[in-house]
């Protein structure tokens, strides 16, 4: 496909040294910025990435245009950004991504070769950057995937 080939020649836009797939402007940015006033950027050595997601895939903006993108087409994306060789592990702050045991969460822990820890509801934020995990007034958590 035609979008995706031009995706994988450049850097992504990144914020702290994490990466963000989110759109610039528009309704669907709005988590982005607010996620990106987040207090615990880089806990531990951990890798962010800021996308919309599923159990299955993660959307990456490009060129005014929503992509979906598999684990490995992720996993390409994610190891060109500056920063991710240092990293221990990748959080990904991406709705429902680690809800699936055998899912998106794990195929990207797998193709990048270090822990992924997904949320596996839907993850909100407040606009100063406070985040929490829920759906239908259930608490959510974020899951460690290790690579296998």
């Amino acid at each position: 496909m035609k979008g995706r080939i031009s995706l994988f020649g450049g850097k992504m836009r990144s914020a702290s040294g994490n990466i963000s797939f989110m759109p610039k402007s528009g309704k669907k940015s709005e988590f982005a910025k607010f996620i990106a006033n987040r207090s615990d950027i880089d806990p531990n050595g951990m890798y962010d990435v800021i996308a919309h997601g599923s159990w299955k895939e993660i959307e990456v903006s490009s060129g005014g245009r929503d992509i979906r993108v598999d684990s490995r087409q992720a996993a390409k994306l994610i190891k060109k950004q500056p920063g991710f060789k240092k990293a221990k592990a990748v959080r990904l702050l991406s709705c429902n991504t680690g809800s699936h045991p055998e899912g998106f969460a794990q195929h990207l822990a797998n193709a990048l070769g270090k822990p992924v820890y997904a949320p596996n509801m839907t993850i909100h934020s407040y606009s100063n950057g406070v985040h929490w995990i829920s759906d239908n007034g259930k608490r959510g958590d974020f899951v460690k995937f290790v690579p296998g």
